[in-house]
């Protein structure tokens, strides 16, 4: 079983500092804080080895690099087979997201596509799998809001 970390607030303070550039050096951010730089070391080690800060990544433009169709796939799966087509389709370069549903699909696929011939090749390919039942796909027209940073409780005051 996992236990549980609970962040305090100064845990809380460090965590939207590193939200906001995870790149600055302890003393950066210590001095944003006001703290020591040791400090702020000690609790960003205590962080990751708690699983919260499960690492660090550069916010890439997927459109620049020629992921420029998005698409949201419904995913219908034959009883029992779930965990298994998951499996799979997880294995998959352009599978941004895969998640467990409620409703009328099983699953919801969100993919990055190297345009309209990328999408369909990859569609008929999920449909070739056997305990794929049925698909329901959209096209992402616009993006109005992606954020990939996880929204923090606000300050105390």
């Amino acid at each position: 079983m996992k236990r549980t970390f609970v962040p305090d607030e100064v845990d809380l303070r460090l965590l939207r500092e590193l939200n906001v550039n995870a790149r600055r050096s302890d003393r950066e951010i210590a001095r944003a804080l006001g703290l020591s730089p040791s400090t702020v070391g000690r609790r960003v080690a205590a962080l990751e080895a708690a699983g919260l800060i499960r690492g660090y990544l550069p916010i890439l433009d997927d459109e620049a690099l020629g992921w420029d169709l998005r698409a949201t796939i419904g995913i219908r799966i034959s009883k029992g087979k779930l965990l298994e087509v998951e499996e799979r389709l997880s294995r998959d370069p352009r599978v941004y997201a895969l998640y467990d549903v409620t409703g009328e699909f099983d699953a919801l696929l969100i993919g990055r596509f190297r345009g309209r011939r990328d999408l369909d090749q990859f569609i008929k390919h999920a449909l070739q799998d056997p305990n794929v039942e049925r698909t329901n796909t959209q096209v992402v027209l616009n993006t109005v809001k992606e954020e990939p940073r996880v929204a923090l409780p606000p300050a105390r005051r």
